[in-house]
């Protein structure tokens, strides 16, 4: 219908309409094809999560540019860096590894930062990963150009013995930090040695250290290792402790040396997989099994408190330090420490535990919130890692929307992996993430597995962007908050899975690690405010040829939907049909078709 009005000297006009392009049809477009559209993906780190994602495209993407740039010279991100004495994983080996390259060849259960280098460079060296890998490059900047649908990288580049050298990408991007505790004079006054576990300088050596009076700041996983590995060599030792911890046992771990595999077993492993995939299993049971414990008043809470209050007590004799060491808040409000050694080390005589946080530090010396001054030559920082979720870089999005300034006071993702307002862009271990409950490697695959099905999907649907509604984040993070109520999480303790200024907790997932890999499975597109290149969302159709289609009957099978797989066993049966030869059939067709897949790999 069109419409017109009658204007002041009494004729018929139409209003005026601006011209509309007509809609055009992309005649090469071919319906899910990779070739339709090349995607260019930037990875930040080469740690586990960045070495996941060289894989991940490698494996399942095509016409499709990766890049994955390193700050630091090598692969690794923390297991590269974090060398300080007795620095290792709580979680057991066997449940610490990529489920595509289980490792039959872990020297111990529990192991050090060099075996588990050693296993990631085994990974990069098996899948040739590091030819999409940039090292000693640094991202300073990245920012959202709406009209190209695309990230504006900026990096810096710093070989040894060159100038550094800035230059620009493009593309998506995904976040890495580290931080020092926020200490006054700790850098300015201090000048005596200042340490952090998480980049232990490769000349700080017991011979440095065996003479010396060693300020340890902190409490948790870093500090409990270092502690335990420096009390033996060390001139004296001042641990600094704010909050005490819950020493637990978690698969069998208790922070002493552990079980080493025997020749024998690793061979074992290495010639029956099924053998090798049991044992993971078995291990990973056990880690994820205490997920009852973390909600409040259960039995299960109650019954852990107790057992391992006892526990501690059992095992530290002073009554100042037991006291110290036997929080009020409930198990697991603090991530869960094997601390065995530790509690060993703290009662030697070359040993002071102080509960106090650490308020200044003087030119030679450190002072307590107690007021008081201890003279120290070394000062090692044992306080984890930036867990504010702000980039260390500029990250502007739609709108001009700063995300150092977005999280500035509360830090919320969409499911633990996307922003609003910051379109194209995962993260790895955001915000309201799976870190509460046993290892991590499930949910980092879940993760890249749903990156993987959106940059397919922007492949063959040319999108322009995508990115979470507000709305829709907001609301998942009131169901976050609320369900923290009704777990240990919400008992008052200092932690880095909470904002200790404010007492919001910002690091957990509402549910066990398997809950999260379950409701990761399929993204929720409707979630989401989707944009595209072409004008009309349908042009991604085509002409209405498939991949198939093009080959042709000859080159290609044009009828998929009639295979072997999709007979159903009880209608075969039921019309006397050979059950066996169905199932031999099967077997030997689908065997053939991995062999092709295999060869195509290759």
């Amino acid at each position: 219908m069109t419409v017109s009005y009658i204007n002041g000297q009494g004729q018929r006009v139409r209003p005026f309409q601006p011209e509309v392009p007509a809609y055009s049809i992309p005649q090469d477009t071919t319906w899910n094809d990779p070739n339709n559209r090349r995607l260019r993906v930037i990875t930040i780190g080469a740690g586990f999560s960045g070495i996941l994602m060289a894989y991940q495209v490698q494996k399942q993407c095509q016409n499709m540019d990766h890049v994955v740039y390193e700050k630091s010279g090598d692969i690794g991100g923390t297991w590269l860096t974090n060398r300080y004495p007795n620095a290792g994983c709580d979680i057991p080996s066997h449940a610490y590894t990529y489920r595509f390259a289980l490792y039959p060849d872990w020297p111990r259960y529990f192991s050090y930062a060099a075996d588990i280098w050693e296993y990631l460079d085994k990974v990069c060296n098996a899948f040739d990963l590091r030819k999409y890998m940039q090292f000693h490059t640094e991202v300073i900047e990245s920012r959202w150009v709406e009209d190209k649908g695309q990230w504006n990288v900026r990096l810096r580049r710093q070989l040894p013995g060159h100038e550094p050298v800035e230059f620009d990408d493009y593309c998506h991007v995904l976040l890495n930090a580290c931080g020092w505790p926020d200490t006054p004079g700790l850098h300015q006054r201090f000048k005596g040695r200042v340490v952090h576990t998480a980049s232990w300088p490769d000349n700080y050596k017991p011979e440095q250290w065996k003479d010396e009076r060693v300020a340890v700041i902190g409490s948790g996983a870093s500090s409990v290792q270092a502690v335990a590995g420096m009390q033996p060599r060390t001139g004296h030792l001042d641990v600094f402790v704010r909050t005490g911890v819950w020493f637990g046992v978690l698969a069998g771990n208790t922070g002493t040396p552990t079980k080493v595999y025997s020749e024998s077993e690793c061979t074992e492993f290495k010639t029956n997989p099924t053998a090798l995939v049991d044992h993971a299993k078995s291990i990973e049971a056990e880690v994820n099994g205490m997920w009852g414990a973390f909600y409040r008043d259960s039995v299960a809470q109650k019954g852990a408190s107790n057992f391992f209050r006892q526990r501690t007590a059992s095992i530290i004799k002073d009554e100042r330090l037991a006291q110290g060491f036997t929080p009020e808040f409930g198990f697991g409000c603090r991530r869960i420490t094997p601390g065995d050694p530790y509690m060993e080390a703290i009662q030697q005589s070359n040993v002071d535990v102080h509960f106090t946080a650490v308020a200044s530090c003087t030119e030679d010396g450190v002072v307590g919130a107690d007021g008081v001054e201890r003279k120290v030559d070394t000062i090692v920082c044992a306080t984890g890692f930036d867990n504010t979720y702000r980039p260390q870089f500029a990250t502007i999005g739609r709108n001009g929307v700063d995300l150092r300034d977005k999280w500035e006071k509360s830090p919320e993702a969409y499911l633990g992996l996307a922003v609003p307002e910051m379109p194209n862009y995962l993260t790895f271990i955001g915000p309201s993430w799976p870190i509460q409950n046993g290892s991590v490697m499930a949910p980092l695959h879940s993760v890249s597995e749903y990156a993987i099905q959106l940059l397919k999907k922007m492949q063959n649907e040319n999108i322009r962007s995508w990115v979470p509604r507000q709305q829709v984040t907001d609301q998942f993070n009131e169901h976050v908050q609320e369900w923290v109520k009704h777990t240990v999480w919400s008992d008052d303790c200092r932690s880095w899975y909470r904002n200790n200024e404010t007492g919001r907790v910002n690091a957990i997932w509402p549910g066990s690690s398997l809950h999260y890999q379950q409701v990761i499975e399929r993204p929720r597109y409707e979630d989401f405010e989707i944009r595209y290149f072409e004008s009309n969302p349908w042009a991604h159709l085509g002409m209405g040829w498939t991949a198939l289609d093009r080959a042709g009957g000859k080159k290609a099978d044009v009828s998929p939907h009639l295979c072997l797989d999709n007979i159903d066993p009880i209608w075969f049966k039921a019309i006397g049909g050979d059950l066996n030869m169905l199932e031999w059939q099967r077997y030997k067709a689908n065997t053939k078709s991995q062999n092709k897949a295999g060869e195509a790999d290759t």
